[in-house]
């Protein structure tokens, strides 16, 4: 019904909603905007990188063979051209290839530099130098030498995202060969400076404890290489000195009645015992103290 006003006006009989208002949207301003959008997309990030996600990201996913088969043939131009074919005689998918390919990573980088790593240590030991000066030299050789890996940061960098079975798989052999190299050489070192592992620890907490510090300033250095190399009125560089501050935490200093020897394990008849003297009575070079 509509009411009509003297001056002939239509005035309309609508009454007013006496429920509650709407609320009326508000412009968000751009920084609240990319704050939030970053925000939503770093927990997404997280849910797929935790190890109990349904959907694991991979991030050998987008390594695809098409682009594997260019660059092979670009590297081998003058050869046979490899196809799609070559390659499904090997793996039987992508998933396939992509775990090779990650075990193939952990391989390369299983234990890097641990010849040259070696041929050092045991040219200082037969120098007599005193066994910190053996520990600082093999540490910044060995920082120096896995920081020019890529491999080593393409690793770091599937360990932590990958799948943890994927990974767990792909390092398997590469973390035994890493432990018995390394192990094998902190063993002799260890004697050489007439010390041992304590009681309550393992050589495998030392090797781990190792690669734990070693991984933090490969990773900082990246950013900021300046860091690890800072060095203090000796010459030592940090990450030298926190090398050597790990190895005498986990041991500790063999009594000077102790009749511990190394008896193997240098090239070239250097015998590099620690005791008072052979069974025939020849004493050994003195040990630095």
């Amino acid at each position: 019904m509509v009411d009509t006003p003297k001056d002939g006006a239509t005035k309309s009989t609508r009454t007013k909603s006496t429920g509650p208002k709407r609320p009326q949207r508000r412009h968000r301003p751009r920084e609240e905007t990319r704050a939030m959008l970053l925000d939503a997309a770093t927990n997404l990030a997280i849910e797929r990188t935790r190890p109990e996600s349904a959907k694991l990201h991979n991030p050998l996913a987008d390594i695809r063979i098409s682009d594997v088969l260019v660059e092979v043939n670009r590297r081998n131009p003058d050869d046979k051209k490899l196809t799609t074919g070559a390659f499904y005689q090997i793996w039987q998918d992508q998933a396939a290839f992509q775990r090779e390919l990650m075990s193939h990573v952990m391989d390369e980088i299983a234990t890097p530099g641990a010849g040259q790593i070696q041929a050092l240590a045991f040219e200082l030991v037969a120098d007599g130098e005193a066994p910190e000066e053996i520990f600082r030299q093999i540490s910044e050789a060995d920082f120096r030498w896995t920081s020019a890996s890529p491999e080593l940061f393409l690793a770091l960098g599937l360990g932590a995202l990958a799948p943890v079975d994927m990974v767990r798989d792909a390092q398997a052999g590469a973390n035994e060969r890493y432990v018995n190299a390394t192990d094998h050489l902190l063993g002799i070192l260890l004697r050489y400076a007439r010390r041992r592992l304590r009681a309550d620890r393992t050589m495998e907490d030392l090797i781990w404890a190792i690669e734990a510090l070693s991984v933090g300033y490969l990773l900082r250095s990246r950013t900021h290489p300046d860091i690890p190399k800072r060095t203090d009125r000796d010459g030592w560089t940090v990450q030298a000195s926190a090398y050597l501050g790990v190895v005498h935490a986990f041991s500790e200093p063999i009594p000077d009645t102790s009749s511990e020897t190394i008896f193997d394990g240098i090239p070239d008849g250097h015998s590099i015992g620690i005791s008072d003297g052979d069974s025939d009575g020849t004493k050994e070079p003195e040990r630095p103290r």
